[in-house]
């Protein structure tokens, strides 16, 4: 069973006001996984500009955090120039996301944490040399990254130091391994990454590095059984969320879709959404099986071809709530008190599944026609369509027709709130 204070911890963490700040098209890397290859111009960002939008994006008020990073970030001579800057706009904690290359020097190092970089997110997919140096594309990287991690615990303590991995073929028969080892190094929090069909990954290595959930997903039962440790801290980026039944507490917050296709891969998405789906993304339908985004587009062809609910006044509209804790509060603590909720509502009730009972009526989004916008879409998505059921649910005589219930509903009170009705049912 999911932990409700596991969930809670990490919104606190999902309240802040959390930017990232792009400073470099550059890589010194050649990961065979790369999702970004097409776009590595090497350029690094104007300086003004970058100065300007961590200030513009400071919110007075709120607990502010900064990573400076996209591609390798480390690489632009301005890098520690940046860091301080941040901590000089009051930043409360300034992070970056790196490959390790830069850091292999003690000058370096002093250089970027004397001008106050506080959290340092290193990269590392395997562990052991010749398959790290072989998914990186870069001979010698495992040892020297591991020495200088090392060395940064050592000299630096206060430093957080976490590992984000990126799942792939090639790895994941050894994900539950991999973590293992870096926590005997002292290492308690990761961020565990989806492969995703963009840049070379796709269009060179897909044969080596795509998988399917459903084949390994004893091995990623193992790796999220991990999450359960004292002291452990584990994220996930960019799975889909039926990858985390009975671990529902790592199912990853639904706005971060809105960094997804309004900024990383806005020049994917606005196209497909303005010319209302007419154009579609190059990645569209080859991509589609082995994208967490899949949804997203899918449900905005679906909605187009659907009517609006003309009179919701008749109706008690089930709406998504921003975090948990807004749920707990509205609905109930757990889900005896959810059921006891929607038992106690007086009208039909819309967006909820028949295996909950009552109308099953979903509420639809298809008038992107009057507000054309990717930013109006997505937020509709969100609130309103990005919806999940469980696996289990492929048993249910209505699994065809049923629009599913509201991610957050589920991060909250977990799929065993669903409750597939059989052919006697």
């Amino acid at each position: 069973m999911p932990n409700n204070s596991n969930l809670l911890s990490k919104e606190k963490t999902q309240k802040q006001n959390r930017i990232w700040v792009r400073i470099a098209s550059v890589c010194n890397n050649n990961c065979i996984f790369c999702l970004d290859s097409n776009a590595h111009d090497w350029t690094f960002s104007d300086e003004e500009e970058i100065k300007k939008n961590i200030k513009d994006w400071f919110k007075e008020g709120f607990n502010n955090r900064v990573i400076i990073s996209w591609w390798e970030a480390s690489i632009n001579p301005k890098f520690s120039d940046y860091i301080s800057y941040a901590k000089e706009v009051w930043y409360n904690r300034v992070q970056t996301i790196t490959n390790w290359i830069m850091f292999a020097s003690e000058d370096f190092c002093k250089k970027v944490f004397n001008a106050w970089l506080e959290e340092v997110t290193f990269s590392m997919h395997w562990h052991n040399e010749t398959l790290h140096d072989y998914l990186v594309g870069t001979p010698g990287t495992f040892k020297k990254s591991l020495k200088w991690l090392l060395y940064i615990k050592k000299h630096f303590p206060n430093i957080i130091i976490n590992i984000d991995i990126v799942v792939n073929k090639i790895n994941i028969n050894y994900l539950p391994d991999i973590v293992k080892f870096y926590m005997k190094l002292g290492i308690y929090e990761f961020d565990i990454l989806q492969i995703i069909p963009f840049g070379r990954w796709f269009h060179e290595n897909r044969q080596k590095l795509f998988y399917k959930l459903e084949d390994y997903s004893n091995k990623l039962s193992e790796t999220w059984k991990l999450s359960k440790i004292k002291w452990m801290y584990m994220w996930t980026n960019r799975f889909p969320a039926e990858a985390f039944e009975n671990f529902e507490d790592l199912i990853q917050d639904p706005r971060k879709i809105k960094s997804e296709v309004m900024w990383e891969w806005r020049h994917h998405f606005e196209p497909f959404i303005l010319s209302n789906w007419n154009e579609k993304q190059e990645c569209f339908p080859a991509a589609c099986d082995s994208c967490f985004l899949k949804q997203y587009c899918n449900d905005f062809i679906d909605n187009q071809k659907k009517k609006i609910i003309d009179d919701k006044q008749k109706y008690f509209i089930l709406k998504w709530e921003e975090f948990p804790s807004n749920v707990y509060e509205k609905y109930g603590k757990n889900k005896e008190d959810f059921i006891g909720f929607l038992k106690n509502i007086d009208k039909p009730i819309l967006n909820l599944p028949k295996c909950l009972g009552w109308t099953w009526i979903y509420e639809t989004y298809n008038d992107i026609m009057e507000e054309k916008s990717i930013e109006d879409y997505t937020e509709k998505y969100i609130n309103d369509l990005y919806r999940k059921k469980s696996l289990r649910c492929a048993e249910c005589k209505y699994n065809d027709k049923c629009e599913w219930i509201h991610i957050n509903f589920i991060r909250s009170y977990w799929f065993n709130i669903l409750n597939p009705i059989n052919n006697n049912g």
